[in-house]
């Protein structure tokens, strides 16, 4: 078995950790699946028709649908992103971006079971929405191999760099957001228009791929889906410290 050449440094992000390729098998299944089924389809119905324009009309329906399959699959054929110490490297087809882990303000992370066939097929499907600081986004699925993997490495990358950076910002009288709704400032945290001061900050709850937030009391004063807050493991990280702080 052949082994891979090592994926050579950049001279601005540094050395190479990982690259993801697109999961170039995925795609021609699916494509297979669909052409497939798209022949037997058209073989039973508009090629079974006597009439001159049925056999035409299959031949156009089945190249327009190989068309369509085959761009699908050349979109995502040669898409891979590259992390580096510094930051990553994003392919679509022949364009290459680049990005410093520093230009980047935060990962939403979505991760779900799915079941088929009544439970005895069962599929993990990810999606993280990375946002830049200049509110520019783009989504990680399963296009790309190992995606759950490529997920955790980004995230502990941007973190590195994020965490670094709180306390200052904090002590600088900023608010730094979690979400759409959620930031937290050195007076507290703050949902909208509400507002809970770090006194009165209780504990946090995970379950139902839900963050809670609780007050001193034990209600809750902050809920929502896990993939809404952004940069979750950097919030539960503050919320632990606000706790020991406070102890």
């Amino acid at each position: 078995m052949s082994v891979p050449p090592p994926i050579e440094a950049d001279p601005i992000l540094g050395e190479a950790i990982a690259n993801f390729p697109s999961d170039r098998g995925r795609a021609l299944l699916i494509a297979g699946v669909i052409g497939g089924a798209a022949a037997v389809f058209l073989n039973f119905t508009f090629a079974a028709i006597p009439e001159w324009w049925g056999p035409a009309l299959t031949i156009v329906l089945m190249a327009s649908i190989g068309l369509a399959l085959g761009w699908y699959v050349l979109h995502l054929w040669n898409r891979e992103i590259i992390l580096y110490e510094r930051g990553f490297s994003y392919r679509e087809g022949s364009k290459i971006v680049h990005f410093f882990y520093h230009e980047l303000r935060g990962v939403r992370l979505r991760a779900e079971r799915r079941s088929y066939f009544g439970g005895r097929i069962h599929r993990n499907v990810y999606r993280f929405t990375v946002t830049t600081n200049q509110n520019e986004t783009f989504v990680i699925t399963n296009v790309y191999r190992r995606a759950a993997e490529l997920g955790t490495k980004l995230t502990e990358n941007l973190n590195r760099v994020l965490q670094p950076t709180i306390a200052p910002k904090l002590e600088r009288g900023e608010s730094i957001p979690f979400g759409d709704t959620l930031k937290i400032s050195a007076a507290g945290l703050q949902a909208g228009e509400r507002q809970l001061a770090w006194e009165n900050y209780g504990k946090y709850r995970i379950g139902g791929r839900q963050l809670a937030i609780l007050d001193k009391s034990g209600e809750v004063w902050f809920s929502a889906p896990l993939y809404e807050v952004e940069n979750i493991t950097l919030l539960l990280d503050v919320l632990r410290q606000s706790v020991k702080t406070e102890g």
